[in-house]
């Protein structure tokens, strides 16, 4: 059984390894690589191809994380899984990811 291919985006490192870790522990899940913000996001989309992208809404950068999610969709088609402390902004902006994002609320457990 293949592995669902995961990118891990968010400018804050120790939240960033934790989510790492937690899906590394899952049989179903292959983190592929980590980012810290869009730019280094997008670099490794175009190289690894990653099936799921749980990103983060506030990136340091030029870009933030609604942003950086689009033109991932538009060039890969990932799916998006936003990891966020701010839902509001999810509920704000969701009609336009193609198909519709899903938004976890930070902080949670599991």
């Amino acid at each position: 059984m293949n592995k669902i291919r995961c990118l891990v985006v968010d400018d804050h490192v120790l939240l960033r390894q934790g989510v790492s870790r937690l899906l590394q522990g899952e049989q179903d899940f292959e983190v592929v690589a980590e980012a810290g913000d869009a730019s280094e996001a997008l670099a490794k989309v175009r190289e690894l191809r990653p099936d799921i992208v749980l990103m983060d809404f506030q990136l340091q950068g030029q870009m933030n994380g609604i942003e950086a999610a689009m033109v991932i969709q538009s060039r890969t088609g990932a799916a998006i899984i936003f990891v966020t402390a701010f839902p509001a902004m999810y509920l704000a902006g969701s009609e336009t990811m193609h198909p519709p994002g899903i938004c976890v609320t930070k902080p949670f457990s599991t």
